[in-house]
């Protein structure tokens, strides 16, 4: 408990910001083995590195250099000070130079929540090739489709599919989502085609009960009326009806994101394209805090995706 108590007593003796220059200067002789020479290195007088010396030896209550006329040997704890301090003392510049940096470096760790489907479907891509050129940036991810409160949570960028952006934050627009209608090749040979949305009541329709305005229709007074169609399959995860669709299970209507990598390759086949039923236009966001975006991890990621992710997105040409 003496120990503490001392320990403490002494500490407060000595908690200021002097204690670094002194224990600079006292590196500098050591280093030199000149009070001259370590002057003249730290452009100060030789009275000063004398001075700054002995201030740090009357806070320490310690010897830390013998003198002599024309030299000076370290004693036991000056040897220990010595060892210790050079080696904080490095460590702190290089914190100092590495925190500045964070400025004008991206690294660090970039958190980034997002709907479930375009994290798995494209996110990873995305960070994979981001981090090629951004090597010193980790990633964590929360796939979530439960709207995030940025001011609750702590995420640097919510990447979010809405018809309404929220305004209390900064938000970068990337691009327009579309939804289609699209089943198996397999499940039209078996079924046929629906040439209109009438045709949907006699087919076979994979729904996400928490998402039913693909499943409408808009008379020509802009009013919204449901489809009269058989729900074969209900999976409350765009994944889970994407994996029943290409199961030959039957029609989906899902955002073209999840869609255009199978279109193209023939697993998928879109329909009733002139028949857009979602009456509100959505959209892929970037949303920030404003002040985030000096962070250089999270202006270069937003940046990136803008870049990688036009306007007219690359899993739409189908639709050319």
């Amino acid at each position: 408990m003496l120990l503490n108590k001392n320990a403490f007593a002494f500490k407060s003796k000595i908690d200021n910001y002097s204690i670094f220059r002194h224990l600079e200067v006292f590196i500098k002789i050591v280093e030199c083995n000149s009070f001259s020479v370590a002057a003249q290195k730290l452009n100060l007088t030789p009275s000063s590195v004398s001075r700054s010396l002995s201030q740090l030896e009357e806070q320490l209550g310690i010897v830390l250099l013998k003198r002599t006329t024309r030299t000076f040997v370290l004693t036991e704890p000056g040897k220990y000070l010595f060892l210790r301090a050079q080696r904080l003392l490095t460590d702190l510049d290089e914190s100092l130079i590495n925190t500045s940096s964070f400025h004008h470096h991206p690294q660090g760790q970039l958190k980034i929540t997002c709907s479930i489907a375009f994290g798995v479907c494209h996110l990873m891509r995305l960070y994979s090739e981001y981090r090629e050129v951004n090597p010193d940036v980790s990633l964590s991810v929360d796939l979530n489709d439960q709207i995030i409160n940025l001011n609750k949570e702590d995420f640097d960028i919510a990447l979010r599919i809405t018809e309404t952006p929220p305004t209390n934050f900064a938000i970068r627009n990337i691009c327009k989502i579309n939804w289609v209608y699209c089943g198996s090749k397999i499940y039209f040979e078996r079924r046929g085609i629906p040439t209109s949305l009438e045709d949907l009541e006699h087919h076979d329709c994979l729904i996400n009960p928490n998402v039913l305005d693909n499943w409408h229709y808009t008379d020509d007074d802009g009013k919204s009326h449901p489809l009269k169609i058989n729900s074969r399959i209900e999976v409350n995860s765009t994944l889970g009806l994407l994996h029943a669709a290409l199961h030959h299970q039957g029609i989906v209507s899902l955002p073209t994101y999840m869609l255009g990598d199978y279109i193209a390759n023939g697993e998928l086949i879109p329909v009733l394209l002139e028949n857009n039923t979602r009456k509100l236009e959505y959209s892929l966001y970037a949303l920030y805090h404003p002040g985030h975006y000096q962070d250089p991890k999270v202006r270069s990621f937003i940046d990136f995706i803008v870049e990688k992710i036009p306007l007219n997105p690359p899993w739409d040409k189908w639709m050319s």
